[in-house]
C-alpha cells in the first residue's frame, strides 16, 4: 500500500468514526505530487461522504457557519477562495489577523502605512478585492507567513466562475474550522468596495501593490 493510499484509508476511517479528521494533519505528512493527490482524493470523498445530524443551535455561531458565509463570500466575490482559504491558513499558523496584517507590512517595506494594507488584506478575506490586481510581491510575503506557496495562492484566488479551486484550496476551504480568536465576528462586515485609480490623487505604493497588476 503507497503512503497516499494508508493516509487516505486512515482519515477515512477517523472521519467516520466521528473524529476530528483534520485533513491538513494528512496532507502535512506528504510533499510534491503525493500530497496533491491526497488532497484531491479526500476532496471526493468529502463531497460524496453521508452528513453529518444538524444541531441548528450548533451551528448559530459555530466555525461551520463561519465557513458557509466565506464560500458565500467567494462565489459571489472576485477573490475565488480566498474568503474561505485566507482565515483557515492564518488559524492553521495561529496567527491573529492584526499581527499577520503587521507582519506583511513590514515584509512588504511600508510598514508606516499599516492601516492601509489592513484595509486591502481585509478586503482579500472579504472577497472584494480583485484578485488580479494583488501583485506577486504581495503573495510572496504572505506565502511566508501562512506556509502556502505564492503560486497556489494565485491560483486559489482566481474567480470561482474562471476554474474551480483545486487540491490543499479545496480540502482547506471544505474543511475550515476556525478559533474565535484568529477569527473575530467582526471580519465578515464587508468593506466598502476600492475606488478606482483615476479617483485616488493620494495613490501610493500600497495601492500599487494590491491593485496594481490591472490598473496599468
Amino acid at each position: 500500500m503507497s503512503d497516499v493510499d494508508r493516509l487516505l484509508s486512515d482519515y477515512i476511517a477517523e472521519h467516520r468514526g466521528g473524529g476530528e479528521a483534520d485533513p491538513v494533519e494528512y496532507l502535512d505528512r506528504l510533499a510534491g505530487a503525493d500530497r496533491e493527490e491526497l488532497a484531491a482524493l479526500i476532496d471526493a470523498y468529502l463531497q460524496r461522504a453521508p452528513g453529518r445530524g444538524w444541531d441548528a443551535e450548533g451551528y448559530r455561531g459555530s466555525a461551520a457557519e463561519r465557513l458557509v458565509e466565506g464560500l458565500d463570500r467567494s462565489f459571489r466575490g472576485r477573490a475565488g477562495m480566498w474568503p474561505s482559504l485566507l482565515p483557515r491558513l492564518r488559524n492553521r499558523a495561529q496567527i491573529k489577523r492584526r499581527e499577520l496584517i503587521e507582519a506583511l507590512a513590514e515584509r512588504l517595506g511600508v510598514g508606516d502605512r499599516t492601516e492601509k494594507v489592513a484595509g486591502y488584506y481585509n478586503q482579500m478575506e472579504q472577497g472584494t478585492l480583485e484578485s488580479a490586481g494583488v501583485s506577486d510581491h504581495v503573495l510572496d510575503a504572505l506565502s511566508g507567513l501562512v506556509g502556502v506557496g505564492a503560486d497556489a495562492l494565485r491560483r486559489a484566488g482566481e474567480p470561482l466562475g474562471e476554474r474551480p479551486a483545486s487540491g490543499d484550496a479545496a480540502v482547506f476551504a471544505r474543511t475550515a474550522q476556525l478559533d474565535a480568536d484568529y477569527a473575530p465576528a467582526e471580519e465578515r462586515l464587508a468593506p466598502p468596495e476600492a475606488p478606482r485609480r483615476e479617483e485616488e490623487p493620494d495613490w501610493d505604493e500600497v495601492d500599487e501593490l494590491f491593485r496594481g497588476r490591472t490598473e496599468k
